[in-house]
């Protein structure tokens, strides 16, 4: 996905979870945060940002701060943005579901409820439904990235219903898209959410499939790129 109207800036300091001051052409102005998490790994005072400006000038904040460079490493921390780049990748081939054929997929489609969820995608072969619920990965530590970067009880139900999902007879997906380039293999972040984790071992037990995706990112754009190692014994270590 690309993102038009996009303009670097520096980040100079959030004062809420919605809103970040950032430096543009040498003017501060206030910029709506496209991730409601704390992303302090990640924005931190005078680090290079992209924003996009909107275009609906009735808006408060003309423009979204949708990325941030870290090193030499630009981190794409839009959380509508996995959902995009996930189902136009399934559709191109570029994720691949285990025991579902891109070519067999008759229906693909975005925000479908089941019980008390809403998974991201559903699809469905001639014989087989199925669910994805998606995750963005923003947090890493060389070429090792983890989720989540905060505890997260939201996750923890999705892969409760996932599981039910699959005892019903859908095949159930979990896919975490690392929002980031130059990673290797992801993990959970157990330490940080142990509920989560147990969650997820117990989801893979039941048969829902754990994928992990890798992008390539600038700026201005997001690409899922490559299948990642997803290893559920790597412990994660943040960087102090």
């Amino acid at each position: 996905m690309e993102y038009p109207n996009s303009y670097l800036a520096q980040f100079v300091a959030r004062p809420n979870r919605f809103v970040a001051t950032c430096r543009l052409n040498d003017e501060l102005i206030k910029v709506h945060v496209k991730n409601t998490g704390r992303n302090k790994e990640i924005l931190k005072p005078e680090v290079p940002v992209a924003l996009v400006k909107s275009a609906n000038p009735q808006r408060k904040t003309q423009y979204d701060l949708v990325a941030a460079q870290v090193g030499s490493r630009w981190i794409n921390i839009d959380s509508q943005a996995p959902n995009q780049v996930a189902f136009d990748s399934i559709q191109a081939g570029t994720i691949q579901l285990p025991g579902i054929a891109t070519a067999d997929i008759l229906t693909l489609k975005r925000e479908v409820t089941f019980e008390d969820a809403r998974f991201d995608i559903f699809g469905s072969t001639a014989t087989q439904p199925f669910f994805v619920e998606l995750k963005g990965v923003t947090l890493a530590n060389g070429p090792l990235a983890a989720f989540p970067d905060a505890p997260t009880s939201r996750a923890a139900k999705h892969v409760a219903t996932l599981i039910r999902a699959q005892q019903a007879g859908y095949q159930a997906y979990l896919c975490f898209i690392v929002q980031m380039s130059a990673i290797s293999k992801m993990t959970i972040y157990a330490q940080r959410d142990p509920t989560l984790y147990a969650a997820i071992l117990q989801a893979q037990k039941a048969g829902v499939h754990l994928l992990a995706y890798g992008c390539t990112v600038t700026p201005a754009t997001l690409q899922v790129t490559y299948p990642l190692v997803l290893d559920l014994t790597q412990v994660f270590t943040e960087v102090s």
